[in-house]
């Protein structure tokens, strides 16, 4: 009767395990992709930089939300955005907005540079709503020339940017 038990508790486990979805998997993290293309995106930007694995870690210990998209409708001077979404029980949720039209190591840089800002409002406490967040950007960034109004950029984003995509062409060359 216990080995019985015992496998109808394995199976049982086994199967939720299976029948649970890539995103579902993603759930409980502080970095949230909304799609499997993302995920994969999330999981070798990870493997292959260590920049982009410190930002996720982080980021995970924080108090903000990711939520990581892909858009094939944003502005074509636009690789990537963040977005205030909301303030709820003690975090901050945010939006990080991927164009779709890049290469995989391209969105892995881009996502790297919008989870810099992400590190940036998760440092700033003051940062509660869309106002607020625009007010932080205004204090440590410059205007960015995208072609949108209220569009901000800092140097460390960009910085991460370009040390991620470093360590993705040397983790490229390795390979061959």
């Amino acid at each position: 009767m216990r080995t019985l038990l015992a496998f109808l508790v394995a199976s049982l486990v086994s199967t939720t395990a299976l029948a649970a979805s890539p995103v579902e998997l993603w759930r409980e993290a502080r970095v949230r992709p909304q799609d499997p293309r993302l995920i994969d995106l999330v999981r070798a930007g990870m493997a292959r930089s260590a920049t982009f694995r410190g930002l996720v870690n982080r980021l995970e210990s924080g108090n903000v939300i990711v939520y990581i998209s892909l858009s094939s409708t944003l502005r074509y001077s636009l690789a990537g955005k963040l977005t205030w979404i909301t303030k709820a029980g003690g975090f901050r949720y945010l939006k990080a907005t991927l164009r779709v039209e890049q290469t995989a190591d391209q969105m892995i840089a881009t996502l790297a540079h919008e989870l810099q800002h992400a590190l940036e409002v998760s440092a700033d406490e003051s940062v509660a709503d869309q106002r607020s967040m625009l007010a932080l950007y205004k204090r440590i960034g410059r205007p960015s020339y995208s072609g949108l109004d209220a569009a901000w950029e800092t140097e460390a984003a960009q910085d991460t940017a370009v040390q991620v995509r470093r360590e993705l062409i040397t983790t490229l060359a390795a390979t061959f």
